[in-house]
C-alpha cells in the first residue's frame, strides 16, 4: 500500500508541472493529459490496496482533466483567451486536487 501511495504523490509533482506549463504551450497541454490519465491509474492502484479517498479529491481531478481537454480542444480551433483560461482553470483544480491529498496524507481529512 505504501508503495502505491508513494508512486502517486511523487508523480503528483510532474502533474502539477506539466499542468503549469500546459498554461503557455499547446504541446503541454497533451503532455500534461497523459500525466493526468498515469496519476489517475495509479490513484485507482492506492484505492485498490485500501485507502480511502476523500470524494472531493477524484472529483477535482476529473474537474482538471476536463477543462484542461477542453481548452486543447478549443485551441485547435482559434486561438485567444478561452482556451488559456480553461487550462488555467484546469491547473487551479488541479492544484486543489494536489492540496487535499497532501492534507489526506497528513491525516488532515
Amino acid at each position: 500500500m505504501q508503495t502505491a501511495l508513494l508512486l502517486h504523490y511523487a508523480w503528483a509533482f510532474v502533474v502539477i508541472v506539466t499542468v503549469l506549463w500546459a498554461i503557455w504551450q499547446p504541446l503541454g497541454r497533451r503532455i500534461a493529459l497523459w500525466a493526468l490519465v498515469i496519476q489517475l491509474l495509479l490513484g485507482i492502484w492506492v484505492m485498490a490496496t485500501g485507502r480511502g479517498v476523500y470524494w472531493l479529491h477524484p472529483a477535482l481531478w476529473l474537474a482538471a482533466a476536463l477543462l484542461i481537454q477542453l481548452g486543447a480542444i478549443l485551441a485547435r480551433r482559434d486561438s485567444g483567451p478561452v482556451p488559456t483560461l480553461l487550462v488555467a482553470l484546469g491547473a487551479a483544480c488541479a492544484a486543489l486536487t494536489f492540496h487535499l491529498g497532501q492534507v489526506s496524507v497528513a491525516g488532515g481529512t
